[in-house]
């Protein structure tokens, strides 16, 4: 089931209409004054989407509310994809006719996409290290079960925030690949757990499991999560509540949105004031983002 799911998932990501508004109006502008009944089109669009892709029954289709998009002959939709394991979101463009459908993302060419990156994601309650006032941002969305992740977080803590002193801070954000790791997502609770509970110990704590993924699995990943925790001082009555209850669960699933919204798909990837970076290419390339972003600012 999960071969026929991913199959499905990825002729649904990977059919991308590249249309400009106007195009896309003109194909559609016929008869929206007669928009069919709203449940009658999620039962037609699940039921196009099942034939035409090949999704089986067994996994679950849900068609979310229809939003007014960027065109007004266009309804903005998600389609959750389910198969009782995990779960993937899917964005549609619908035409208000109910006669047609646009799998994928529309991007305007008439914005700068490291400006629309440093919009989209937010800096206020978040982990982070170095100075508030820092003029370089670099924004980290990680997966703590990951080994490149873990690779790129030592360099970022005890190399370019050495270099660069006081001009760098650096935002730490969750993304569990929770498809292909099995402790990254009660790992992620953890480190927002320890965030709220001791903002002071958060990046001890995250270095320590970075450090130790190695003796972490799924049998043992939540005493380890607690037994690292209390070697940097954080509480450990208060952090097995807010572990077992999922507590800060709400805020990992919005790093998730939020990296998704911004093209987030693989770990690490990172944002120098809005450029992305992905994996681990080098210092170099990290040293010259910096560079370019310092000198963007004088």
């Amino acid at each position: 089931m999960r071969h026929e799911l991913r199959k499905g998932l990825g002729l649904l990501t990977g059919l991308v209409v590249l249309s400009t508004p106007a195009f896309i109006s003109a194909q559609v502008k016929s008869s929206t004054a007669q928009s069919p009944d709203r449940a009658a089109l999620s039962e037609k669009i699940v039921r196009y989407l099942r034939e035409r892709f090949g999704v089986p029954e067994t996994v679950k289709l849900t068609v979310g509310a229809f939003k007014n998009s960027f065109d007004p002959n266009l309804f903005d939709v998600t389609v959750t994809v389910d198969d009782g394991k995990e779960k993937k979101e899917q964005k549609l463009l619908i035409s208000k006719d109910g006669r047609h459908l646009i799998v994928g993302e529309v991007y305007s060419l008439s914005s700068d996409p490291t400006d629309a990156a440093m919009r989209a994601i937010s800096t206020r309650d978040q982990p982070a290290q170095g100075p508030p006032e820092a003029p370089v941002t670099i924004v980290e969305y990680a997966d703590l079960e990951c080994p490149m992740c873990a690779r790129l977080h030592e360099f970022l803590e005890s190399d370019l925030l050495g270099k660069y002193a006081n001009k760098v801070r650096i935002v730490f954000k969750e993304f569990p690949l929770v498809a292909i790791h099995d402790w990254a997502q009660r790992a992620a609770v953890a480190s927002q757990c320890a965030y709220q509970i001791n903002p002071g110990a958060f990046v001890a704590y995250r270095s320590l499991v970075f450090r130790n993924q190695s003796s972490i699995n799924a049998t043992n990943s939540r005493d380890m999560l607690l037994n690292l925790a209390a070697q940097v001082g954080i509480d450990s009555l208060k952090l097995t509540v807010c572990l077992d209850s999922q507590a800060s669960r709400p805020r990992v699933e919005e790093d998730i949105r939020e990296g998704k919204q911004i093209g987030v798909v693989s770990t690490p990837t990172c944002f120098v004031n809005g450029r992305m970076i992905v994996g681990m290419p080098g210092p170099e390339t990290f040293y010259r983002a910096v560079e370019e972003a310092l000198h963007a600012r004088q």
